[in-house]
């Protein structure tokens, strides 16, 4: 077996991640107008002959749902379960060598989001019409392709339950009890089934009433969970950012602090997680609302988004600044763990408030620059930059800013 010895483009995590974080976002103004275009040509190629029937604002959404499903499903949820639920298992099977190996792997992601998509959708299609394929790729009415909207965003939202419960379970319970009992990839598998079981719940419960219209004569059937979906939407990103503390740079704490084996970290992190999204989201409200960011939209909305945006940060911390600073930096651990913290908030609040002023004339997010591409809108367009850096450290192990090569090409 080849041995390999890591070479970086510059010694400095920061200067690095500077780097790669500034080529990501250029990355993706670049590719998010491929990706739109490619996906508008294939829902149109099916034909829809219900968009024939409704206006140009009607088709432009059908249009819009089906280019983020491409992306949540053969993007989003697939790195979550290749990444974290399966820890990059049969991403050397072809090579070790970079960038084929990311190559094959975003391969790998695309066909498993499609299936994904075809089995949980395409089997409760068969109960559930907003999920028929037929439906969803075929409108032939104005009504039938209402109800293929509404299809196809409460499909694209089960990506919320799996960074909810999928990544949360990672995070907070280390895929117990399966990690170190269970032979690779059975452990995962094991990992998977279980914590999917929580995506269900929360699709059917939460999701699913956030846009499908059920009714029984003039009685509602459920009702939208926290009242608005803004609103869910903006604690939920709360959520997802308590229990990242622990994996994403907190080195297990808070959880540590009362537990140090599992289950009890996980039941402790989510307790925590909880509670603590429900108190960040009551102050980000008070301290956001009275600001007005987003005049006549909902103002849960830039709650979410800047929430989201703080998400983005630390993440964008750990996978691009390698957690900067490092043990080596700064021995005391409680020091170091509240430098993250503060690092993820200012450079969160920032590009939170900043995008928020800018996203309507991003490529990627507000504006198709007259080609006629779908765009992604205020909170999935962070998604398409928090992705291309994802896949940047994950798939691609940072190449080209830090390469393996063999030790006897030094």
């Amino acid at each position: 077996m080849d041995e390999f010895i890591e070479k970086r483009s510059f010694n400095s995590l920061i200067t690095t991640g500077i780097v790669a974080a500034v080529a990501c976002f250029i990355l993706s103004l670049i590719y998010w107008p491929i990706w739109g275009w490619i996906s508008k040509s294939i829902i149109l190629a099916f034909g829809a002959p219900g968009l024939q029937e409704v206006d140009a604002k009607t088709a432009g959404k059908f249009v819009q749902v089906f280019a983020e499903a491409t992306f949540f499903w053969m993007i989003i949820n697939a790195w979550i379960w290749q990444a974290l639920l399966f820890g990059g298992y049969g991403k050397y099977t072809i090579t070790s060598r970079q960038p084929w190996a990311g190559i094959w792997y975003t391969v790998v992601g695309l066909v498993v989001g499609v299936i994904g998509f075809l089995v949980i959708v395409g089997l409760s299609g068969l109960w559930w019409k907003p999920f028929s394929m037929a439906i969803l790729f075929t409108p032939q009415t104005a009504d039938q392709v209402a109800l293929a909207i509404e299809g196809w965003e409460a499909s694209n939202f089960y990506a919320l339950p799996v960074i909810l419960a999928n990544i949360g379970y990672a995070a907070l319970f280390h895929k117990w009890p399966f990690a170190g009992n269970i032979k690779a990839p059975w452990d995962s598998v094991g990992a998977w089934s279980l914590s999917s079981y929580f995506c269900f719940l929360a699709w059917f419960a939460l999701i699913i009433p956030s846009f499908f219209h059920l009714q029984i004569d003039d009685h509602e059937v459920v009702s939208k969970p926290m009242g608005s979906w803004p609103t869910f939407v903006a604690y939920a990103q709360c959520f997802i950012w308590w229990f990242l503390i622990p994996a994403e740079g907190g080195e297990h704490y808070p959880m540590k602090l009362f537990a140090k084996k599992q289950p009890w970290m996980g039941i402790i992190g989510l307790i925590i997680t909880f509670g603590m999204a429900f108190v960040q989201l009551k102050i980000m409200q008070a301290a956001i609302h009275p600001l007005n960011l987003m005049p006549g939209a909902p103002p849960d909305v830039a709650v979410a988004s800047i929430a989201l945006s703080v998400v983005i940060a630390t993440l964008l911390w750990h996978h691009v600044f390698d957690d900067w600073p490092t043990a080596a930096m700064v021995e005391n651990q409680t020091l170091r763990i509240f430098i993250r913290i503060g690092i993820w908030w200012v450079l969160g609040l920032a590009f939170g408030y900043i995008w928020i002023k800018t996203f309507k004339s991003n490529p990627f997010a507000g504006t198709d620059l007259g080609l006629g591409y779908p765009v992604m809108g205020i909170l999935a367009g962070q998604f398409v930059w928090l992705m291309c850096f994802l896949y940047y450290n994950t798939f691609f192990d940072k190449w080209p800013l830090v390469r393996k090569v063999p030790a006897n090409k030094r």
